[in-house]
């Protein structure tokens, strides 16, 4: 080994301040394959030329593209053609570009929500918040059970209004679980229930209602339609609801119309 060539030699730390990469990142680059120093040393410590400063140039590239350890492996061994893999890349990214506008979309709407509510309740507020994220797969879910047509009436009349219809289903599940801890009297109990039902017009919920009683489904998936309510909340909306006999008196006054 020649003078000239000593001198092009880095040592671990010398390169990392060289490329702005930790001496733990080097190490990891090495062990998958990606930067493999030039040469060891005597002692066996990792010795890098500019050779190597090129390679991570071009890591740092495509790291910054999104590409995973594997493919960038694969693209400096050259197994994969540049240009498929910049081609599928811009698919994944423009696919991730579209989710995070949905999912900016759905946070706007969020802060739009809670300036509007006049209570404070993080636990149906996220919830809500949940539902604005998931709506794609709550479509596909209820697909499952109820006719499109149904499907896409419930979600365009949430659309029209969403950041009212959100509102005032916050501020009722609130005034309810408040109503079961300080035991509400009869009266305001029915009021609560009757302003929670009456949030979804009537004749969407009978469809639902319908189009669910044909299939013999008893319970939604808890992770796309949480609800509310604890448990022990749950039983004691359900006892109270029948006590009053309030989906009666809701259903008498719709067949009435």
């Amino acid at each position: 080994m020649n003078t000239k060539d000593v001198m092009k030699m880095y040592s671990i730390g010398q390169f990392a301040k060289k490329t702005g990469l930790t001496i733990r990142a080097l190490r990891y680059y090495d062990e998958k394959g990606l930067v493999t120093p030039a040469q060891l040393s005597e002692g066996g410590q990792r010795l890098y030329n500019d050779a190597n400063i090129l390679t991570v140039q071009k890591i740092v590239t495509y790291k910054y593209l999104d590409f995973t350890i594997e493919e960038i492996k694969a693209l400096l061994m050259e197994e994969t053609p540049l240009i498929d893999s910049l081609q599928q890349q811009k698919h994944l990214l423009q696919q991730k570009k579209q989710q995070l506008e949905k999912v900016i979309a759905s946070i706007d709407t969020a802060i739009q929500i809670h300036e509007k509510i006049n209570v404070t309740e993080p636990t149906i507020f996220l919830l809500v918040l949940n539902s604005l994220l998931t709506e794609e797969q709550q479509r596909e879910y209820l697909a499952a059970f109820l006719p499109k047509a149904t499907i896409d009436k419930m979600y365009q009349l949430l659309e029209a209004d969403l950041v009212e219809l959100n509102r005032q289903y916050i501020e009722v599940a609130y005034a309810i679980k408040v109503a079961y801890r300080e035991q509400a009297n009869d009266e305001e109990l029915f009021a609560l229930f009757q302003r929670f039902l009456n949030i979804i017009p009537k004749d969407i919920q009978i469809e639902i209602a319908q189009a669910f009683a044909e299939v013999n489904i008893e319970q939604l998936d808890d992770l796309l339609f949480p609800s509310p309510f604890t448990k022990e909340e749950e039983e004691w909306v359900t006892t109270q609801m029948e006590r009053l006999q309030v989906l009666e008196v809701e259903f008498d006054e719709e067949t009435t119309c």
